[in-house]
């Protein structure tokens, strides 16, 4: 599949995992394949995604029959599995997550004296499992994704098993196999051979699957069961399934940010600048978040971007009630807020706004559109549990800039003028510039800019259409990061931070 389709498949084969990820879809409608399969399509917050959600029922079998259908009919770029299963590992607490770096069907084999296993197997696409591994390094992806007061689970990178038993016992000869032949597994379940083995045959089409541990498939099934740890574990599957999702760049967007790259390389090795909007001599003025809505006293950095439009639109104040009103509804659909948290709005004579204010976030979220036509969204930067501090990481930031940008671009039909994106961390006394991965094992950073200075600002100077902002946002949002990044190099400082939790 050379190009990408722009679209995606999510099978499950309980009730509860299909609720779990349809409630974290929007915009539904149904569709039917000739053969009677039901599917709904849908959209994923903040994405470009057209997502396709079916129950398939259990059993590897039927999960071969319908991925292959699926497959053929809808086209998809990359299609997941995700759902409950069996943990074969006491060091994976119930809830947490196990992404499949390889599917064995584990029932093949032979019967002499002794049992020989002739397992087929599966490597999970490095595609997905990339983008898995990079989604799990956020730890704002559960923030997103899991309900309010239910604990955030850990992400698990390992093999599963999958067959036709249903296991539920301490010791039983099916155990003694796996123990002495796939020793690696994590997990055990009965749909991803199939599901697995069917999309290993289609061209090209990139799969994975997520599961939930429910149970320990020990003979605990009925107690862990009645505790609900079923529902948690859908829950949680389906959560790192939307969060891959949204960090997944279509195949097409992904090689234009590569072709991007090549001639900004080629470029500059001619000496000619790699291409821009059109430059400003002077910034637009912009209406920055402290403006609009002055920080929370204990608010962390917290990154802002800005679309400002080229002419002051002077919106009607009648136009600026109604989008009081659809703040809100957009920014739960584009997974800005999350389902289950408090959003408040306002209306003023020059903007309307939404914003969360959740002890949870230690900060704000939101979204804010002036009467002057600028749209603003913001959020805070991560902060690990063990770090205790918010981190600056140039991957991160450059990829929460590009999404930022495409939910600004959706907040209204957006009008025939052109945009400038302008950028801000505010506060940004305290943070530390890292990798989210290294930060996630750190106990102490060091404060950049020595812990001083006020916030930091971007300003608007480049023009650009929202068409041509829509189709290069990844271009866009590297170059903007690259900017911020620049405002954080400086000496080294010798004062650290130290945010380890006895």
């Amino acid at each position: 599949m050379g190009s990408s389709s722009g679209k995606i498949v999510i099978f499950t084969a309980l009730p509860l995992e299909y609720r779990a990820v349809r409630e974290r879809m929007e915009r539904l409608r149904r569709v039917d394949h000739e053969a009677g399969t039901i599917f709904e399509v849908g959209r994923i917050g903040g994405t470009d995604w057209e997502v396709y959600l079916t129950q398939v029922g259990q059993g590897n079998q039927v999960a071969a029959v319908v991925t292959e259908r699926a497959i053929s009919m809808i086209g998809p770029e990359a299609v997941f599995f995700t759902g409950i299963a069996g943990g074969l590992k006491r060091d994976i607490p119930l809830g947490d997550v196990v992404v499949a770096t390889r599917v064995f069907a584990y029932h093949g084999g032979k019967q002499e004296e002794t049992f020989k296993t002739r397992p087929e197997t599966w490597q999970a696409s490095h595609r997905l499992e990339q983008t898995a591994r990079y989604a799990a390094l956020n730890p704002q992806w559960a923030e997103r994704q899991v309900p309010a007061g239910q604990e955030a689970p850990e992400v698990h990178f390992k093999p599963i098993a999958a067959g036709e038993v249903v296991v539920n016992a301490g010791a039983s000869v099916l155990h003694d196999l796996l123990d002495e032949h796939y020793n690696g597994v994590a997990a055990i379940e009965t749909e991803g051979a199939g599901f697995a083995g069917a999309a290993s045959m289609a061209n090209q089409v990139h799969a994975l699957v997520i599961r939930g541990i429910s149970d320990h498939a020990d003979g605990s099934k009925q107690h862990t069961d009645s505790g609900g740890f079923q529902h948690v574990a859908a829950d949680n599957a389906a959560a790192m399934t939307i969060a891959v999702i949204r960090a997944l760049l279509p195949a097409e967007a992904a090689k234009t940010v590569d072709t991007a790259r090549q001639v900004a390389g080629s470029e500059r090795t001619l000496g000619v600048s790699s291409p821009v909007g059109v430059h400003l001599e002077n910034p637009l003025p912009v209406d920055w978040r402290r403006k609009l809505l002055p920080p929370w006293f204990s608010e962390v950095a917290t990154l802002e971007v800005h679309l400002v439009p080229e002419r002051n639109l002077r919106l009607p104040m009648r136009q600026m009630s109604q989008l009081k009103d659809s703040l809100v509804s957009v920014g739960r659909a584009e997974g800005v807020f999350t389902a289950g948290e408090a959003v408040s709005s306002a209306l003023e004579a020059d903007f309307a706004a939404a914003f969360a204010r959740e002890p949870h976030r230690s900060g704000s979220v939101g979204l804010a559109i002036s009467q002057s036509g600028q749209r603003s969204c913001w959020e805070p930067l991560p902060c690990p549990s063990q770090l205790c501090i918010p981190v600056l990481d140039s991957e991160h930031i450059k990829e929460r800039i590009a999404v930022l940008l495409r939910v600004l671009l959706r907040l209204q039909e957006v009008p025939l003028t052109r945009y400038a994106p302008a950028l801000a961390i505010d506060p940004a006394e305290i943070l530390t510039v890292t990798s989210l991965g290294a930060a996630a094992v750190s106990n102490s950073a060091t404060l950049a800019r020595g812990g001083a200075g006020g916030p930091v600002h971007i300003p608007p100077h480049e023009l650009w259409d929202a068409e041509t902002i829509d189709a290069a946002v990844p271009m866009i949002a590297e170059e903007l990061a690259l900017r911020l990044m620049h405002h954080f190099r400086g000496p080294s400082d010798d004062r650290r931070f130290s945010g380890a939790r006895t």
